[in-house]
Formats: C-alpha cells, sequence, structure tokens
C-alpha cells in the first residue's frame, strides 16, 4: 500500500482519481481483447442475464441511450451480441451475448478478476470499499 493521496477530502475528486486509475490498468487488457470499456460493461452486464433489453442495459451500465446503441450495434457487427425481438412482447428487443461473446467474456472476466484483485489489495478493506461504491451507484 502506498502513501495516502490527497484529495482535499472531495468526493469527486477522489472518485474520478481511482477511476482514472483504474481504467489505465483495465484498457491494456480490454484493447488486447479488441474491446472498449464501454462494450466490456455490456458484454459483462449481458453475461449475468438472459438477454437483457436497452433499458435495462442502461440502468445496469449507467450508459445513456446514444452511448448504449452505438456500443451494441458494435457489439452486434463483431458477432459478440445479437438482437432479437422479445417473444412476450413483440415491441421490445432483447440483446444476448452470442457464444463467441460468451468466449471473449471468459477470456476477458479472468484478466480482470485478477487486476481487480490487485488494485483491492492496495486499500485498507475491500469489501467495504465495494459495498459503499455500490452504495453509491444506487
Amino acid at each position: 500500500m502506498g502513501a495516502p493521496v490527497d484529495t482535499g477530502g472531495s468526493l469527486v475528486r477522489a472518485l474520478s482519481r481511482a477511476t482514472r486509475t483504474i481504467a489505465t490498468r483495465v484498457e491494456p487488457t480490454l484493447k488486447e481483447a479488441g474491446l472498449t470499456l464501454d462494450q466490456w460493461l455490456v458484454l459483462d452486464a449481458l453475461a449475468g442475464s438472459r438477454g437483457s433489453t436497452m433499458t435495462e442495459l442502461g440502468t445496469d451500465t449507467r450508459l445513456t441511450g446514444p452511448t448504449l446503441t452505438r456500443v451494441v450495434d458494435r457489439l452486434v457487427m463483431t458477432a459478440l451480441a445479437f438482437r432479437e425481438v422479445d417473444s412476450a412482447d413483440r415491441r421490445r428487443v432483447r440483446v444476448y451475448l452470442s457464444p463467441r461473446g460468451r468466449a471473449a467474456h471468459r477470456r476477458v472476466s479472468g484478466k480482470l478478476t485478477e487486476l481487480e484483485r490487485e488494485l483491492l489489495a492496495a486499500t485498507d478493506m475491500p469489501t467495504t470499499l465495494l459495498t459503499s461504491l455500490g452504495q453509491l451507484a444506487e
């Protein structure tokens, strides 16, 4: 664990610094897999579901509508995901991981889990940190 970083007691500053540090560590792994951070967030959300609507994906990832549409379009174009009309409500479209998307998720997930372990090991209370961040996100 390094020396404490002075953020002047600012939540915004501390979270911004942490976000940028994490992105800097994660992006090379994602780039190697041909993914952006936003694409990873959608793949990861889809991996934990049995298909999601765009609204559900927006809630899960916190991506804006236009960004989410571009990300899903790109995942569909690269055959990592596919869209299908919802059988229960034909007005809705659901997004699913393709077999190729599941394989990509498995490959990247292991690497990111290890990175997350390293990053969390640098904190005093990793479980408390994750719980607190989850509460802030809600």
